[in-house]
């Protein structure tokens, strides 16, 4: 069956007029189809489009240097190339077979030929050394030795057959490829029915992790007061002394000393706020437990869950709990008032003093407590409490079973609802699950 090609044919255009025409009458004299740059207004960006679309419909392009470099693109991504370097880039990029012809040195051409334009001269070299990189070009002297190495050069690519060219559709089958195109819509129908049953039967294998908190059934907070202790740290004024009893027993003196020992305002609320977060935790703390349930159909690899507990709440594990201790009391000078009763009542009972409430929140949080502890780890599983927020690791977790970590505690320090964050992601999630566990504390 004889194919027909159609060779699309780039160069600059006004210097190889005469060159281009006598290509372009050797290939119609091969009985094929020259296409070009004639039908088309090569400085017109929107004419590209039908450019592009003849190139993609070509067999083959060949590509005719002289000595100009062409028009140059001003707009865009390739601004600063010839319209015949982007011609010949595109067809590199649509993998179309290029012949490129260059003009021989020794070759004498008129000044009108040449390219005067010292930029356009140095981009004409840099383009030829692109063509010439990882492909053979032929040298021409004149259009009939030009036309002669084109028409060799096409009859060797032809014998090779790789390009699908054109055909009479006299010359075809028709009956014969209609009747084949019908078999083969009916085996992809039929391949496709397949799959489609196939699909339903499938099952995807993905693990399912849920996270739960047990032994948590009624949360409440009891609040716990610090007046007794702030009472200690009040400054003796003479009101104080006048309640006493104590006018001119005790030497000003004295009290001017005591009063000089007694902690800052700074530092006393950093005491009374460490206090009172060791007395909440003492009196509030609840243990429970995690439980993470795989209820999917595989196995779960590389499990990570974070359980990060909101403000108005505190996670402790057994060792931080164990490693808890009073805030140690800060240090004055003896109280005078105090040491009168006592050296006269010898160790009689200590004198009551009036106090005030002090509403303190718990920023002492950081300071009585270890800032990460690490717990239960093991090259299978580790649980860490670090900024209040529990990291619970598992290398593998079979389906159908659970993991529960040792027993922790949570320290309610006020009363409402709260939203307890939970972050699971595992080797087979494409991205991080996040679950919710509403805690409703009341009030003791």
């Amino acid at each position: 069956m004889e194919t027909k090609y159609q060779i699309f044919i780039s160069s600059t255009y006004e210097d190889l007029k005469e060159e281009r025409k006598k290509v372009e009458d050797t290939i119609l004299s091969m009985y094929h189809f020259p296409i070009g740059m004639e039908m088309f207004s090569a400085a017109d960006e929107e004419q590209w489009e039908i450019i592009r679309e003849t190139i993609d419909s070509s067999d083959y392009y060949v590509l005719i240097i002289g000595h100009r470099y062409g028009s140059v693109i001003k707009n865009g991504d390739e601004a600063g190339i010839s319209y015949t370097q982007k011609e010949f880039r595109y067809a590199i990029e649509r993998h179309i077979p290029v012949l490129a012809f260059l003009i021989d040195k020794s070759v004498a051409v008129t000044p009108d030929k040449m390219e005067c334009d010292v930029t356009k001269k140095e981009k004409l070299q840099v383009f030829i050394e692109e063509v010439m990189t990882e492909r053979m070009i032929e040298y021409w002297t004149s259009k009939e030795d030009l036309a002669n190495k084109v028409m060799n050069a096409l009859n060797k690519q032809f014998n090779r057959g790789k390009r699908p060219g054109w055909v009479r559709a006299e010359r075809v089958k028709l009956e014969e490829m209609q009747a084949e195109l019908v078999e083969m819509s009916k085996k992809i129908r039929r391949l496709e029915e397949e799959n489609a049953e196939l699909r339903k039967n499938v099952v995807e294998k993905m693990p399912k992790l849920t996270v739960d908190f047990e032994d948590i059934s009624k949360i409440e907070y009891h609040s716990v007061s610090i007046n007794d202790i702030e009472a200690e740290y009040l400054p003796i004024t003479e009101e104080t002394l006048s309640d006493s009893g104590l006018m001119g027993k005790i030497s000003k003196q004295e009290i001017d000393e005591y009063n000089d020992s007694l902690p800052s305002e700074i530092e006393l609320k950093g005491y009374l706020e460490e206090l009172k977060v060791f007395r909440s935790i003492e009196k509030n703390k609840l243990p429970f437990t995690v439980r993470i349930d795989n209820q999917g159909n595989c196995k779960a690899n590389d499990v990570n869950v974070r359980v990060i507990v909101p403000e108005g709440m505190i996670i402790l594990d057994s060792d931080m709990l164990k490693d808890l201790k009073e805030p140690e009391k800060l240090s004055t000078k003896e109280n005078p008032i105090d040491k009168y009763f006592t050296k006269r009542f010898f160790g009689a009972a200590e004198m009551a003093l009036p106090n005030s409430y002090l509403n303190m929140g718990l920023g002492g949080l950081s300071e009585i407590l270890p800032s990460i502890t690490a717990r239960n780890f093991s090259i299978n599983n580790s649980e860490t409490v670090e900024d209040n927020c529990l990291h619970i690791w598992i290398r593998n977790l079979l389906h159908t079973e659970s993991y529960q970590t040792e027993e922790l505690y949570l320290v309610p320090i006020m009363a409402g609802k709260f939203d307890v964050d939970i972050r699971i992601i595992c080797e087979e999630y494409e991205k991080e699950v996040v679950q919710k566990f509403e805690l409703n504390v009341g009030r003791g």
